[in-house]
C-alpha cells in the first residue's frame, strides 16, 4: 500500500506563516461552502493538513471559533502553527498514523481538510478516516482538484515540486468529478453542497491537465442513519455537471 509522503520541506512553513493566515486570504470557493455551514464560536474543529494553521486563526477572526486542532505531517510547518497560535491544538504526524494521539475516537463539529486530499498518496483513506471524526449532524468541508475527464493520482504523471532545492515533490491528484460523487454518496451523508471553477494548474506542478475545477464542498453527515439520498446541491461548471450527477 502506498504510504503518505512525509513532507520534509521549510518551503511550507514559509509560505503558510504569511499566506492563508487572513480570512481574505482564502479561496473564494472555500469562502463561499464555509459560509453557508453556519460556523458558531462553540464549535469544534478539526483542520487535517492544516499546514501553519492559518485557518484556525482566519476562523477565530470571522466567526469567533476558539477550539481549533490541526494536524500537520510536515514538522517545520506545525512548530510554526504552534508560535503563530498557542491557544490551539496542534499535532504533528501523518493523520492516518495518529492512532495514540488526542484525537482517537473523537468527532468534531466541523472537520476541514483543504489543499490536502488531492497533494498526498492515500486519498481514500483519508477520505473515510476524516469522516469518522465528524459528529452526527456536523460536516466536512473539504477542496478537490476535479476533471470531467480520466483523473490521475499517479504521482509519475501529475505531481507538483515544491521544493526546487532539493527536488521535493507533492503529489497532484486530478480526480473525475463523477467518481468523487459516488464516493461521496458512499459517506451515506445528509447532503453534499460544492462550489467550483475551471483554473489552470499550478505553474510549478507537471500535470496532463490543461484546465482543472477546483472545487470546495461540504458534505453534512445525518444526525440519525436513514436511507434517504443526499441531497445535492452543486454550483459546478455545467460541463463537471454530467447529466446523472
Amino acid at each position: 500500500m502506498k504510504k503518505n509522503i512525509k513532507y520534509q520541506t521549510k518551503n511550507i512553513s514559509e509560505y503558510f506563516s504569511q499566506n492563508r493566515v487572513k480570512w481574505s486570504q482564502f479561496y473564494e470557493s472555500e469562502k463561499i461552502v464555509i459560509k453557508k455551514i453556519g460556523i458558531k464560536d462553540t464549535d469544534h474543529i478539526l483542520d487535517i493538513g492544516c499546514g501553519c494553521g492559518g485557518l484556525g486563526l482566519a476562523l477565530k477572526e470571522n466567526f469567533g471559533v476558539h477550539d481549533y486542532t490541526g494536524v500537520e505531517i510536515n514538522e517545520l510547518a506545525a512548530q510554526t502553527a504552534i508560535q503563530l497560535n498557542p491557544e490551539a491544538k496542534i499535532i504533528c504526524g501523518d493523520f492516518l498514523d495518529l492512532s495514540k494521539s488526542s484525537i482517537l475516537n473523537k468527532e468534531f463539529d466541523i472537520v476541514f481538510s483543504l489543499s490536502c486530499f488531492d497533494w498526498n498518496v492515500q486519498f481514500d483513506e483519508m477520505l473515510n478516516s476524516s469522516w469518522k471524526h465528524v459528529k452526527p449532524g456536523g460536516a466536512l468541508v473539504a477542496t478537490f482538484r476535479l476533471t470531467c475527464g480520466a483523473g490521475c493520482d499517479d504521482m509519475s504523471k501529475s505531481y507538483q515540486c515544491i521544493d526546487e532545492k532539493s527536488g521535493e515533490l507533492a503529489a497532484y491528484v486530478v480526480i473525475n468529478a463523477e467518481m468523487l460523487l459516488n464516493k461521496l454518496k458512499g459517506l451515506s451523508p445528509k447532503s453534499i453542497t460544492a462550489y467550483g471553477y475551471f483554473g489552470t494548474p499550478s505553474p510549478t506542478a507537471v500535470t496532463p491537465y490543461a484546465e482543472i475545477c477546483f472545487a470546495a464542498f461540504t458534505i453534512e453527515k445525518k444526525k440519525t442513519p436513514n436511507l434517504k439520498k443526499p441531497e445535492l446541491n452543486l454550483d459546478l461548471p455545467q460541463k463537471i455537471l454530467l447529466p446523472d450527477l
